[in-house]
This record gives C-alpha cells, structure tokens and sequence, in this order.
C-alpha cells in the first residue's frame, strides 16, 4: 500500500537525503584507481558512523555490504571485495542507502574512472536524461505508467536493453516501498 508521507516525515526525509549527499560527497575522494570496493564500503561505513546514520543495506535481505558497489558490466546491487580492484576504464556505480531517525533514503550514481569511450560517456549521460524524462512526467493528472513509459521510450530511441526485474521505488520506513517505478512501458 503507498505510504504518503506527513511533513515531520518529509522533514527527516529531507535531512537524511542531506545527510546521504554529504556521504557521498565525502565518499568520491577516495573513488580512485587501486582501491578495493571493500575498502570503499568501510571509508562509506566510517562516514556514516560520524554521522549519525545506519546503512539501509547491511543485512536486508542477506546482502553483506554497508553500500553497493557495481563495476562495469554488474548492473546492480554490487557486493565489495577485497578482491575488486578499481581500475582505469572503470564504470562504477555507488548505490548508498541509510537510516535516520527510523526512515530511510538511497540513492545511487554512476562514474567513469579515468578516461572512457565516447559510447560509454554517452550512455552515461542518458541514463541521467532518461531519470529526468521521468521526474518531469510528475505531476497532476500523470499516471506512474507515464513516468515508465518516457524512461523506456528515451532507451529505446537509444537501443538500450532495458532489464525488466529492477525498478525505481518508493521509500520510507522501510527501503523498497510502493510505488514501483518500471523502466519500461509496461502499460500497451
């Protein structure tokens, strides 16, 4: 069932959205060539002890990490390793999610590590203009199948596969609350 927020909800919301930003600020300092994703899922642990937050991922649903970390062809929800060396070339994406004061926020952001193909600066820019295609079909009157439906035409313009077993979500008390926000038209 959707979970409408109150205004002392959104208030901690807003500081918790803060308090993530900060965190991932601080975080890409050490996005560089030769760390481990282990070694950023402790630097993110320590910053989200100094401030105040729990992570929104340690443990839910039995994943192992503070953050997730995907390296190039991992879509989602990578687990850091002391294994997985970062190197030049690298498409990294930080998925961060915390708790604050009983409710949660995530987030996640995809950089390129050092200098990258003009394919994959550009996929890169898309899937941000996509998410802003989507933001803008928020509003009075739209339907969430809107907001799927002008994600999944931007990707199709652009031939992108399109993988139908993730989505956007809503979120709050706990991590993955409705609405679910499709990447694709699911609505003929």
């Amino acid at each position: 069932m959707l979970s409408i927020k109150s205004l002392d909800e959104i208030v901690i919301m807003k500081e918790a959205g803060k308090i993530l930003s900060f965190i991932r600020k601080e975080l890409l300092k050490f996005l560089k060539v030769g760390i481990s994703t282990f070694d950023l899922d402790m630097i993110a642990l320590d910053l989200m002890k100094k401030n105040g937050v729990i992570s929104a991922f340690k443990g839910y649903q039995g994943f192992g990490g503070y953050i997730c970390i995907s390296v190039n062809e991992a879509v989602v929800h990578g687990l850091p390793s002391k294994t997985r060396i970062l190197k030049l070339g690298d498409i990294v994406t930080l998925d961060i999610g915390i708790k604050h004061k009983g409710y949660c926020v995530d987030s996640a952001w995809t950089y390129s590590l050092g200098s990258v193909s003009n394919k994959i600066k550009q996929f890169i820019e898309n899937t941000k203009k996509s998410l802003f295609l989507g933001i803008e079909q928020v509003k009075p009157g739209n339907k969430i199948s809107d907001i799927s439906r002008a994600i999944g035409k931007f990707g199709n313009k652009h031939n992108y596969g399109i993988i139908e077993i993730f989505s956007g979500h809503g979120i709050g008390k706990k991590l993955h609350e409705e609405p679910y926000i499709f990447n694709f038209d699911f609505v003929s």
